[in-house]
């Protein structure tokens, strides 16, 4: 499966002979979009003068909010503050980041496009900035007067107490009521450590930007389209994304066409990473003017529009506390965290919900307060990036669980030794909403000490620290972590049919861009029914083909549409089996299905092909699953790292790291090796290199690749995997998820690793990213206090 995996899916996208949006041919009579951005991160939009542009060689059309005519944009309703802080699609008497859409041009070719945007004057009434969240909260600068605050989610105890009920093992009835909301939770321990763990913002960085292309054809009354056709034209759209059915209903509301009127689809994506989880902005603004103007329109964002408009994810700032008894195990944990939603609320609360219920890790947390909250301000949306919540609160639950051991004189191996869940005390109730099931953090953690030959390395460090060497000073740190990935809550779709010629169509309502789940779906179907993989086609990334789906992300489809799938391939056997048995006069239980065809049990040489089978059944031979009922499931696992830090320059080497992760039943090894390996790169570039920044008055100082560092394969070192593959029982196929593994445990594991390195200098934190510049200067400051 493996080399037809990479000839299938992988080939064309590393030969260059994938289509990708922007790739695709522009219909005729095409227009060009370009778009006017804010380059004021606050202030009153007073005027947007479009007439010079209008005038421009080639403009077909301009369009300010007003020429627009749609209503503010609410991806997920609940967190708009009751609608006062929707979003306009285009700047609506106020600018609220730089980079934020004020106008669109449509011209006849992309450069008339831009040159026109150029001429587009503003006049904005500069207002004060904020770019910090807990500074927002305090409403001294308002990002939406109507709203009377900037605060999306209070920070108010849970629950209205503040505790959460304490969590146990299920079956366990002797735990004790919960504590009273002022009561602290690190109470009568033998030491509390207390850290400020910022997790700073960084880009989802698709290797495409994002793209999209909007034509109308015949009106939903059957007559054709002429110029100023009214707004129940159909649209066909192509679009980047990482689903194409939670697009149409968006599109439905703003464009007030019915659902039948759409067709979203989506060619090969460059990358999702969870920033293309929902549909951009602009996509509705260039749909909206193919819709006014009855031509079609396109759009490609250029890198630079992608660094200053597109979502961002993680800012999030946790403030956690933990106490430990004399032995190192957990008291209680207390943590508040912000989370900055950027200027419009899109999906903060929810990021911080999640990084709630995943506060406790796999750890035994007998008492727990977190108290979060939400406030936008002046930067771009915060959105889903790779784990979603799940990240930033790991990291900083893994830097307590380091601290503690430091301060306690135990090796964080041990520590986490004695804090972490024994397979035998699962199924676990967190107390926090989930409840994990099944699996060996223990031996997860085994393992990496094992792969990253951490004894070896501990000694070689004592050895350099005693000689005095600064030059290469070795550090070994772990990141243990725990994740919720999708359950079957969110049905995906999935229908399969037996096509003439012999093969069989599988047609989902999710898509792959780059997981390789043509090929899974290919194998899960060759292995349920009996026919060869290579016979297997897939169709997907079209709503107009299946009913409804999920976002690919989340960790979620394998165990959710690969559930589907399975049942489905199953139930189309046993009609192929008992169409089969008709033509070979037997009952469908003696049948034997091949890669060849049929033929009864014992008897290999009376054979009916499959074309046969397909045309014995005039009314077709097919089987649709659109719900099946499956638990969350958690991933888990032990990622470690070990580094050499030059504490004259403050240079972090990579030197070795190991990923240990469960994602239960491993449906494909390389595919889910190349999941590990992206996931941990994806968490180490954090670790060390990306971070966006924007200046106090809220101007972006990361806005392009030679300003926002990432990393090459040259800066990666060897990446040893092993997966423990415990099934867990919340699916019929045993999966968890592996996709956002490595970038929750990863970025704790290298952070932990710095800083142990640096440590007997007197360094107790760095935040991450850690660049030479913040490494060097923690252990200046910390040889400045020693002395």
């Amino acid at each position: 499966m493996t080399i037809a995996r990479l000839a299938v899916e992988d080939m064309p996208m590393l030969r260059g002979t994938a289509r990708y949006t922007a790739d695709l041919p522009a219909p005729p009579g095409c227009l060009h979009a370009a778009f006017v951005r804010s380059t004021v991160a606050h202030g009153e939009l007073r005027q947007v003068d479009l007439r010079e542009a209008e005038r421009a060689a080639g403009v077909v059309a301009a369009f300010d909010a007003a020429g627009l005519g749609l209503e503010p944009l609410e991806y997920y309703r609940a967190t708009t503050v009751g609608g006062k802080m929707a979003r306009p699609l285009l700047a609506d008497g106020r600018v609220r980041f730089v980079g934020e859409p004020v106008a669109v041009l449509l011209a006849n070719s992309p450069a008339q496009a831009l040159d026109a945007a150029e001429l587009v004057t503003t006049d904005i009434n500069v207002l004060p900035a904020v770019i910090d969240p807990e500074r927002a909260a305090a409403d001294d600068v308002l990002l939406f007067g109507d709203a009377g605050t900037n605060v999306v989610r209070p920070l108010d105890p849970l629950d209205g107490g503040g505790f959460v009920s304490p969590p146990t093992a299920l079956g366990d009835s002797t735990s004790a009521p919960p504590a009273a909301a002022d009561e602290d939770p690190c109470a009568g321990a033998h030491c509390v450590v207390e850290l400020a763990c910022e997790n700073h913002r960084v880009t989802s960085l698709p290797i495409e930007p994002c793209a999209v292309v909007a034509s109308p054809f015949e009106s939903i009354r059957g007559t054709p389209l002429a110029d100023g056709a009214s707004p129940d034209c159909e649209i066909d759209i192509w679009s980047t994304g990482q689903g194409v059915h939670s697009a149409p209903y968006l599109y439905r509301r703003l464009l007030g066409v019915p659902l039948s009127a759409l067709r979203v689809r989506e060619p090969h994506v460059g990358g999702g990473f969870g920033g293309r989880g929902d549909p951009m902005p602009e996509f509705f603004v260039v749909a909206r003017a193919a819709q006014l103007l009855g031509r079609p329109v396109r759009w490609v964002q250029s890198r630079q529009e992608q660094f200053v408009s597109m979502p961002y994810g993680r800012g999030q700032r946790h403030r956690i506390r933990m106490g430990f008894d004399a032995e190192g195990r957990i008291v209680g944990l207390d943590s508040v965290m912000w989370c900055d939603a950027g200027a419009y609320p899109h999906m903060a609360p929810m990021l911080a919900a999640a990084s709630y219920r995943q506060s406790t890790g796999m750890y035994r947390v007998p008492r727990l307060r977190y108290r979060y909250g939400a406030a936008v301000t002046n930067t771009p949306p915060t959105g889903a990036y790779r784990g979603a919540g799940q990240p930033e609160v790991n990291a900083a639950l893994e830097r307590a669980i380091d601290a503690g051991a430091r301060r306690l004189g135990l090796d964080p191996v041990e520590i986490r030794r004695r804090n972490l869940l024994r397979s035998d005390e699962l199924p676990y109730d967190t107390g926090t909403g989930i409840t994990i099931d099944s699996g060996d953090p223990l031996r997860a953690l085994q393992a990496a000490q094992t792969l990253i030959d951490a004894p070896r390395r501990q000694a070689l460090a004592v050895q350099r620290r005693a000689t005095g060497d600064t030059a290469a000073l070795i550090g070994v740190g772990y990141g243990c972590y725990s994740q919720t990935a999708g359950s079957g809550d969110d049905p995906d779709y999935a229908s399969l049919e037996l096509q003439p010629d012999g093969t069989v169509l599988v047609t989902c309502g999710s898509h792959g861009h780059g997981q390789g789940h043509h090929s899974l779906w290919a194998q899960i179907v060759s292995t349920g029914v009996g026919i060869s993989a290579e016979a297997v086609q897939v169709n997907d990334a079209d709503s107009a083909a299946s009913s409804h789906g999920g976002v690919t992300g989340g960790s979620r489809t394998a165990s959710v549409l690969g559930s589907q799938i399975a049942a489905a391939a199953a139930e189309l056997r046993h009609r192929i089996c008992e169409i089969a048995g008709d033509l070979l006069e037997a009952g469908a239980d003696d049948v034997k299905l091949t890669s060849n065809g049929a033929h009864v049990a014992g008897v290999p040489s009376r054979l009916v092909g499959w074309p046969d089978i397909a045309a014995a059944s005039p009314q077709g031979i097919s089987a649709t699953v659109t719900q099946r009922r499956s638990g969350p499931t958690h991933p888990y696992g032990t990622h470690a790292a070990a580094v050499e830090v030059d504490a004259e320059t403050g240079q972090v080497t990579l030197a070795a790291f190991a990923a240990v992760d469960d994602c239960g039943r491993v449906l494909d090894d390389a595919s889910t090796q190349g999941q590990q390996h992206g996931g941990a790169v994806a968490g180490i570039s954090q670790a060390l290199m990306e971070a966006a920044h924007w200046d106090p008055d809220g101007t972006p100082r990361t806005t392009t690749l030679a300003d926002y560092p990432i990393p090459a394969a040259a800066d990666m070192p060897r990446i040893d995997t092993a997966r423990l593959g415990i099934p867990t029982g919340r699916n019929e196929l045993g999966t968890r998820g592996i996709g956002e593994n490595g970038a929750i445990a990863a970025p704790p594991a290298v952070q932990n690793a710095v800083i142990d390195a640096v440590a007997h200098l007197g360094v107790t934190d760095i935040d991450m990213p850690l660049t030479p510049q913040r490494v060097w200067e923690a252990i200046r400051s910390a040889q400045a206090v020693t002395g």
